[in-house]
C-alpha cells in the first residue's frame, strides 16, 4: 500500500524541489560581494590599460583601484557583487589578449578600505612620468634618424621636380608655338 503518491510524482517533487533550491544558492553566490587583488604581467603599462581597466569597473559598479608598479604589471584591488568580478576579469582577458603574459587573482577574505568610485592610482609620478618620458624620448629619437636620412631622398625627389618643371615649361612654349600657327591658319582659311 502506499500513501496514494506515484513515484513519478515524488520524483518530479524531488526535482522541482531541488531545482528551486540550485536557483537560489545560484542566485546568493551571484549577489555575494567578492574582494580580489588581481595581477597583470605583460606589456600592460602605457598602453592606456588602466583607463579601460577603470572604465570597465565603473561601468559594473566594482569599487576599488588600479596602479602600475614599478616591477611593470598592473595591480587591481577590487570589490563588487561575484557576478560583476566575473565579468570584469573575462573583459580584462578578452581586451588585450595579446599583451596580457598572466592574469593572477587572489580573493581577498578580510574587509578593504577601498574607494566608492573606481579610480587608477599613481604610486609614483616621478616614475610614471620618467618612463613615458623616455618612451617620447625614443620616439622622437626616432623621427630624427628618419628624417636625416630622408634628407638626401629629399634632395632627389627635388632635383627630378626641377628637372620635370623645366621640361614642361619647354613643353608648354612648344605648345604655346603650336597654338598661335594654328590660329593663323584658321584666320587666313576664315579671309577665304
Amino acid at each position: 500500500m502506499g500513501n496514494g503518491f506515484s513515484s513519478a510524482w515524488k520524483f518530479t517533487v524531488w526535482m522541482s524541489i531541488k531545482l528551486i533550491l540550485l536557483r537560489t544558492y545560484d542566485l546568493t553566490m551571484q549577489t555575494r560581494i567578492k574582494r580580489y587583488n588581481i595581477l597583470l604581467r605583460g606589456n600592460v603599462q602605457h598602453i592606456g590599460y588602466r583607463g579601460i581597466i577603470e572604465g570597465t569597473a565603473r561601468k559594473l559598479n566594482i569599487k576599488g583601484y588600479v596602479f602600475n608598479d614599478v616591477d611593470g604589471s598592473v595591480k587591481i584591488a577590487c570589490e563588487g557583487l561575484q557576478k560583476s568580478i566575473d565579468a570584469f576579469i573575462n573583459g580584462l582577458s578578452e581586451f588585450a589578449r595579446s599583451d596580457i603574459d598572466s592574469i593572477e587573482k587572489k580573493e581577498v577574505h578580510e574587509e578593504l578600505y577601498l574607494p566608492s568610485v573606481f579610480s587608477r592610482v599613481a604610486t609614483d609620478d616621478y616614475y610614471e612620468f620618467s618612463e613615458k618620458f623616455d618612451i617620447g624620448i625614443d620616439f622622437l629619437d626616432g623621427i630624427k634618424i628618419d628624417t636625416g636620412e630622408m634628407k638626401e631622398s629629399l634632395t632627389n625627389i627635388n632635383t627630378t621636380l626641377e628637372a620635370f618643371v623645366i621640361k614642361q615649361d619647354g613643353h608648354n612654349q612648344r605648345m604655346d608655338e603650336h597654338n598661335q600657327r594654328l590660329e593663323n591658319i584658321l584666320v587666313k582659311l576664315a579671309e577665304k
